[in-house]
């Protein structure tokens, strides 16, 4: 069963989050989450923000991820949620809603700003990634940048629940093998700081509303399409279910 509503989530990101704890248990082997190293690099780290959006689809909640387009030189076919660097002297909050109307079309006006995640730092760039969970009352109309996104995903919120969708593979890096833990959306592999900062999520919403995510879970379909730079000027496309 799956009963999450808007009001749970807030009233959740209102308490105590689970923190590093809760970024764990979708971190990849390779990635120690260190308390103490995490509290240092974050003091002179470049910010960015993310956006968590939740919405309903025909009375079910919904979240969007993007995949970046495979030529691009940073990141190429990354899955993410909406984000990037903040400009000026931005909050957390105005990054994250800026960037997803940029990058998808989300109309900054009608997000509710629900509250936020930990901030998950990233060692080898320097960057702190500030997670703000959202909130819109009508699927957004999709207006994605062809320049920067491939594929957009409508993902169920009740899929990253399900541990039938949580995988591992082995993966080597530096001369040995490794465990690397993700969400399986399709054919896409959702892993590293956004399988993280979903996993923190996850984590929050069981601690704090078991009642209400348990099986058995029934999910509605996946919708998903390949942006194409009409689908820009059109306005609203049909995604295909999947």
């Amino acid at each position: 069963m799956f009963s999450l509503t808007p009001k749970d989530i807030k009233q959740a990101l209102t308490g105590p989050l689970p923190g590093l704890r809760g970024q764990q248990i979708m971190a990849p082997d390779f990635r120690p989450l260190d308390p103490e190293s995490y509290e240092e690099g974050s003091k002179t780290c470049r910010r960015a923000a993310v956006l968590l959006l939740i919405y309903p689809v025909d009375g079910h909640l919904y979240t969007v991820l993007t995949e970046r387009r495979h030529d691009l030189t940073a990141h190429p076919g990354q899955i993410s949620m909406p984000g990037g660097s903040r400009d000026g002297n931005e909050t957390v909050t105005q990054t994250a809603i800026r960037e997803a109307h940029e990058e998808i079309g989300v109309e900054p006006d009608a997000v509710e700003a629900l509250g936020r995640l930990t901030h998950i730092y990233i060692p080898p760039s320097h960057f702190c990634i500030q997670i703000v969970v959202g909130y819109t009352p009508r699927r957004p109309q999709w207006c994605a940048n062809p320049d920067e996104i491939e594929t957009l995903i409508e993902v169920p919120l009740s899929m990253l629940f399900d541990p039938a969708f949580r995988r591992v593979i082995t993966v080597p890096r530096d001369g040995r093998d490794w465990q690397v833990r993700y969400f399986a959306i399709n054919d896409h592999k959702v892993w590293g700081a956004t399988a993280m900062a979903l996993g923190e999520f996850v984590t929050l919403m069981e601690e704090t509303s078991p009642d209400k995510i348990h099986p058995p879970f029934s999910h509605p379909p996946i919708r998903e399409y390949v942006v194409r730079e009409e689908l820009t000027r059109e306005g609203q496309p049909s995604p295909t279910p999947s």
